[in-house]
């Protein structure tokens, strides 16, 4: 299979972080990254994140905190999946392509990792659509076992590029895994190192925008 990317920084993340640094992370990551870049990260504990255009009654009522991401798609529960985000600049053609042939290149690759983990991860290829939570039932170009659907994501396009953020829920992955998908995804790795100024950036996104009440209950009626 070709490769998506020829190059990307893999960044593993080595803070445990909150939802609203997590969304602010990636956020932060799309504003000022240049090139493309992987980055893996750990929850300071189980969370609840949900789609941008998701309704926060329901989401609320999980019994875990909840942020809302930036991107699309339903709930997700986040406990001991293994999470990403990948981010490129406009100037990438991943960037470019259509949403749902950006979403079956990243998770073709994403199966590819999986099955060289020794997972038998397969794309769904039907139509059918998936509930409010993201992993009742896969969409098309879902990442799916003989169990159902082990991973998903959703998509945020700006000027600057675009953003996936992804979940998969197929047992213990580890960094190794990380280095795996960095490796089915581009030609050439090299490793992501955040500027000087990037955190201050990440906790003023997340106390402006990701934990204030208006953003997460944005879609009440």
């Amino acid at each position: 299979m070709a490769h998506v990317f020829e190059q990307l920084s893999l960044w593993i993340d080595p803070v445990p972080r909150d939802g609203p640094a997590q969304m602010a992370c990636d956020e932060a990551l799309l504003q000022k990254s240049d090139g493309v870049v992987l980055r893996v990260f750990r929850w300071s504990e189980p969370w609840v994140s949900i789609g941008y255009f998701t309704p926060w009654q329901g989401a609320s009522e999980a019994g875990r905190p909840v942020c809302r991401r930036w991107t699309g798609g339903g709930v997700v529960v986040h406990e001991e999946d293994f999470t990403f985000a990948l981010i490129a600049p406009r100037s990438e053609g991943w960037a470019r392509l259509r949403p749902e042939e950006s979403y079956r290149v990243v998770h073709a690759a994403l199966a590819g990792a999986l099955r060289e983990a020794g997972h038998a991860a397969t794309l769904f290829a039907n139509a059918a659509r998936g509930g409010a939570a993201c992993f009742a039932g896969p969409v098309r170009h879902d990442v799916v076992d003989e169990r159902g659907k082990i991973a998903g994501g959703a998509q945020r396009r700006t000027k600057r590029g675009l953003l996936h953020q992804g979940s998969v829920q197929a047992g213990a992955l580890g960094p190794e895994f990380a280095r795996t998908l960095a490796g089915a995804l581009a030609v050439k790795k090299t490793m992501w190192t955040p500027p000087e100024d990037f955190e201050d950036a990440v906790s003023a996104l997340a106390r402006g925008k990701y934990a204030r009440e208006e953003f997460l209950r944005r879609v009440d009626p």
